[in-house]
């Protein structure tokens, strides 16, 4: 039985059974998430690119990476975490070869010309410097300590430096049409949205408590879509996968049209002069209540 929140510690309660995980949710600041005891833990090899989810790193998020290198200041360093097959700092070596380019990663890439590549746990590399900014794409959802993962992502930065954050939200179009899905007895899209492949589902409203809570100053949070083409549909019939990729469609247009896509970013920045973590927490405990 899971009884704190992991963003905010505050008390939860049970959300669903899915045929995979247990899920909850916190009555405070609204967080959706797996009870970790309940699922295995998530195994990166080459079939997590090249199999389960092939239509997700086939489609890279190009137009995120615009809007991110437009915030990078000139001959910045910068560090992606969770950076996959370096999608990311290749778009930058190419869009910004005057940049200083880091990646970190489960998966082992190989050398390539501008670009670090570490592979190992975040939590734990030295990388024996900071950088001016640190960036993380679709990560957070599948890290079992969020709170030590913000908290490495800050520490990692200049002070002054920029941190950004892309996930799911969980506040989105998307996801409720899939909890309304799931009440009538058609759970195909609950399934896929809260596999226990995803052990945080954050609202808007949690992912930034979290980021506040480690001492971030919020300089933008917006929402977004991915490209149509890499959204995975856990279909195997063509013309069914057709209907599906259609619903798709609207729910994306609908979710632009409405402010409820189903990506959110923010863009925080690292103070200065940050505070100790325990006037953090007090402060953002008196904020909560």
């Amino acid at each position: 039985m899971v009884e704190t929140c992991p963003v905010c510690g505050a008390s939860v309660s049970f959300m669903a059974h899915h045929p995979e995980a247990d899920l909850y949710r916190c009555r405070t600041c609204s967080h959706p998430f797996t009870d970790l005891a309940s699922v295995a833990k998530e195994n990166y090899q080459n079939s997590y690119f090249d199999q389960d989810h092939q239509r997700w790193f086939e489609h890279p998020n190009t137009p995120l990476f615009a809007r991110l290198a437009q915030l990078i200041p000139k001959g910045a360093s910068v560090l992606d975490v969770g950076c996959g097959r370096g999608d990311f700092l290749r778009y930058l070596r190419s869009a910004r070869p005057d940049l200083d380019l880091t990646g970190v990663d489960l998966f082992d890439n190989p050398e390539t010309a501008g670009i670090r590549f570490y592979v190992g746990d975040f939590l734990a590399l030295d990388f024996r410097r900071k950088f001016d900014c640190v960036v993380s794409l679709a990560v957070i959802e599948h890290v079992a300590d969020i709170r030590g993962f913000v908290n490495r992502m800050r520490d990692l930065a200049v002070p002054g430096g920029t941190v950004a954050v892309m996930t799911l939200d969980e506040s989105s179009l998307l996801y409720g049409l899939a909890r309304i899905g799931r009440r009538v007895g058609v759970p195909v899209a609950f399934n896929r949205l809260y596999s226990a492949h995803h052990l945080h589902h954050f609202t808007g409203r949690s992912l930034r408590h979290l980021i506040e809570r480690a001492g971030f100053d919020v300089h933008d949070h917006f929402t977004h879509n991915a490209p149509l083409e890499a959204i995975d549909i856990p279909v195997k019939r063509r013309s069914v996968e057709r209907v599906f990729r259609a619903g798709m469609w609207l729910v994306v247009r609908v979710g632009e049209w409405t402010g409820k896509s189903y990506l959110q970013t923010i863009i925080c920045r690292k103070p200065s002069a940050l505070l100790p973590l325990a006037a953090i927490d007090v402060e953002s405990s008196s904020a909560s209540a």
